[in-house]
């Protein structure tokens, strides 16, 4: 037998030439090599195979087949080189100087005279655990619940928990369709309770994916298969297909492992001059607009927005449209042409661009460019039924929407036009992209199957949308699927930030602001903060707002957004100097930060939030100092939370620094007591 390592990885080869991974990170199977099979650290199989019938994913004798053939280490990449009769799969393995996590992928090439037909290609298998007996307590899934306004909500239960009384359970979570996170996050975490340790995986894919464990204790990272999303690849002789990414990383406690994912999602993310300095953006959807801007509105709010501090203006949806359609859904059948609407802006976009500029800040617009409107019949008719997402022979219809195809060039170019004319003539520095329709499995055109063309159909957008980033490189482009519903490290490793939620409660916000570090790099991780909310607005609008809006709610919208990126929203022009001079404090806050929060990792000083906590805790750690955010959601007023994982110098509150705060604290622990029942206070501690 011959053994190799590469970072946290061991893998044996056995003198029948099979590739086993024995350990990795505190997990270790190398007694288990009297059946090397078995940890087999990838799997494919084909039209036919043993797998591609089952109800879960397992060994296949295609890959039983696969045989060592040889393995390179150069500087921090690992490949693996295996042959069968039909396939030569070369796996790539990366690693990083400041982190144990490692990237994988898989480029399986078809080296026989016949064509073949993938149904399965398996990026990543792991075994852990032993006897379902012993370990079913012991082990703990984190799974990660993203169902819209409720984003980022892990969920903790034991493989008992989860189904594994027997020797036949399994737990599998299956995204299908082209939002990524829809109702769950593509990433997970298995701990041991035991020994202390905990893995954690991401899957980078734009799409579909799917994980599992089974009941010898397997987990399986995949993209695409057969099974949940309707999709094969036909291979002719010398063709290959790559494999989705994903990244594995492991740590002894919550916060070790989610720093050593943290440190490697800064690896993949893209580099932006723009974006380096987290300018703050104000957005004026959220509890203003809606789907009605106007330029009134903008030259309106735009000074106010410029003295707290913001460096970017975006204008969201309905920029494009006659306010005659503005209604209930009113003008999202009519969406697809993306010329700016002379109703609200009659003197052009451009107008309210360089007033924007004028008082020192950047401008941005809203796009939807997946979708035409159901009744824009002057772009269905240009683009024809071609150019859409198909199934049985008819355009794919999701609500009001059909979904462009950008594999057609008639697409890629009417849309690279229209970005550039966003850019260039309307004179955007910032482009929010929405999705909205899905498409389910995909579509027939031009596809061997439904899942391929959904693949391939996205792997176009995505170069699309690369091609326009390269063209453009001074504009910050953001992503967002009816809020985070695309939160993933494909889509993370290409726009410079993502939303997190269309949530718009302020006393909701915290469960999702506490936890989304988790999942998405701080300084990428776009959170709405809106002091003055409809709700007051509606009871008393114009200048009767302020009395409505406390100033503790506030400071409780800017605490929400300082762990992440601050979307200021609502019509903070009707509040007074006092309360403005609160937000831009926060933002002042927000500002000096920054250069932390580009090296710092999640801190959860007691885990997760769950939702109808009444007290909240989450911080971001570097080495010399924690930034902690507490929230209290109408509970106990006297709070003590101990500090794990850090000895504590001194601390201070940062904001709101003038408002008196009573707390007192020790090396490992602090004690608050707040003066009202809804109330959140930042605070900076020194290690």
């Amino acid at each position: 037998m011959n053994t190799f390592t590469f970072g946290a990885l061991t893998f044996t080869v056995t003198d029948g030439g099979i590739v086993a991974l024995t350990k990795y990170y505190g997990f270790d199977n190398t007694e288990r090599l009297n059946n090397p099979r078995a940890l087999a650290f990838m799997e494919l199989d084909v039209a036919g195979g043993t797998s591609s019938g089952s109800y879960r994913m397992g060994s296949s004798l295609e890959t039983a087949k696969l045989r060592y053939v040889r393995h390179d280490i150069k500087e921090n990449v690992l490949t693996i080189v295996q042959k069968s009769d039909s396939f030569e799969v070369t796996s790539c393995f990366t690693r990083y100087d400041d982190t144990n996590a490692i990237r994988v992928k898989h480029l399986i090439k078809n080296i026989s005279d016949e064509k073949v037909c993938l149904e399965a290609a398996t990026s990543l298998r792991l075994r852990f655990g032993n006897k379902l007996e012993e370990d079913k307590n012991a082990y703990f899934f984190h799974k990660f619940n993203n169902s819209r306004y409720t984003e980022a909500h892990p969920d903790v239960r034991s493989l008992n928990d989860l189904g594994f009384q027997w020797e036949n359970g399994t737990f599998f979570v299956s995204n299908v369709g082209n939002a990524s996170a829809y109702l769950s996050l593509p990433q997970g975490i298995v701990e041991n309770r035991r020994d202390g340790e905990f893995l954690m995986f991401q899957i980078e894919s734009y799409t579909s994916w799917v994980y599992q464990i089974d009941p010898a204790f397997n987990l399986h990272l995949s993209g695409f298969n057969a099974r949940h999303h309707s999709w094969n690849k036909y291979l002719a002789p010398g063709e290959s297909y790559e494999t989705a990414t994903v990244a594995i990383a492991g740590g002894k406690t919550l916060n070790s492992v989610l720093a050593e994912m943290t440190s490697y999602r800064r690896h993949i993310k893209p580099k932006s001059k723009a974006d380096e300095k987290l300018p703050a953006i104000y957005n004026e959807y959220m509890h203003y607009s809606w789907d009605d801007p106007n330029a009134e509105r903008v030259k309106l709010t735009a000074p106010f927005v410029a003295k707290a501090g913001c460096k970017y203006y975006v204008v969201d949806c309905g920029w494009h449209d006659s306010k005659e359609i503005t209604g209930p859904m009113g003008m999202y059948p009519k969406f697809g042409t993306w010329f700016e609407d002379l109703t609200r802006f009659p003197d052009g976009i451009r107008a309210v661009t360089e007033y924007v500029r004028s008082l020192g800040m950047k401008f941005g617009l809203w796009i939807g460019p997946e979708v035409v409107g159901v009744d824009n019949e002057k772009m269905l008719s240009y683009y024809g039924d071609d150019c859409f997402f198909i199934r049985n022979g008819k355009k794919i219809r999701h609500g009001t929407g059909y979904l462009l195809d950008f594999r057609n060039k008639k697409v890629y170019d009417y849309m690279s036009k229209t970005l550039d004319r966003m850019i260039d003539e309307y004179g955007c520095d910032y482009i929010k992209y929405d999705g909205c329709p899905n498409p389910g499995c995909g579509t027939e055109l031009d596809s061997t199957s439904l899942g391929d063309g959904l693949e391939k159909a996205y792997e176009a957008f995505l170069n699309w949308t690369i091609d326009a980033m390269h063209r453009h490189p001074d504009v910050i482009f953001e992503d967002c699927y009816g809020g985070g519903n695309r939160m993933d490290y494909k889509a993370l490793s290409i726009f410079h930030l993502i939303s997190t939620s269309d949530q718009t409660d302020y006393l909701t916000y915290p469960y999702i602001s506490a936890n989304v570090a988790a999942s998405v790099l701080p300084e990428q991780a776009a959170v709405w903060s809106y002091p003055v909310g409809i709700d007051v607005y509606n009871k008393a609008p114009g200048p009767g707002v302020n009395e409505l809006v406390s100033k503790e709610r506030v400071i409780m919208n800017m605490i929400n957004s300082l762990l992440g990126r601050i979307h200021l929203a609502s019509r903070i022009h009707l509040l007074d100097e006092e309360k403005q001079t609160l937000i831009k404090e926060g933002i002042e806050v927000y500002d000096r930060i920054t250069p932390d929060k580009l090296k710092a990792s999640p801190y959860l000083p007691k885990g997760y939030a769950a939702y109808g906590d009444t007290f909240v805790a989450s911080g971001l750690k570097t080495d010399s100092r924690v930034y902690l955010a507490l929230w209290n959601l109408k509970g106990e007023r006297h709070i003590h939370l101990p500090l794990p994982e850090i000895k504590v110098k001194d601390i201070k509150v940062i904001y709101p620094e003038k408002m008196e705060t009573k707390f007192t604290f020790d090396s490992s622990s602090i004690t608050i007591d707040f003066t009202e029942d809804i109330q959140a206070r930042f605070f900076e501690i020194t290690l």
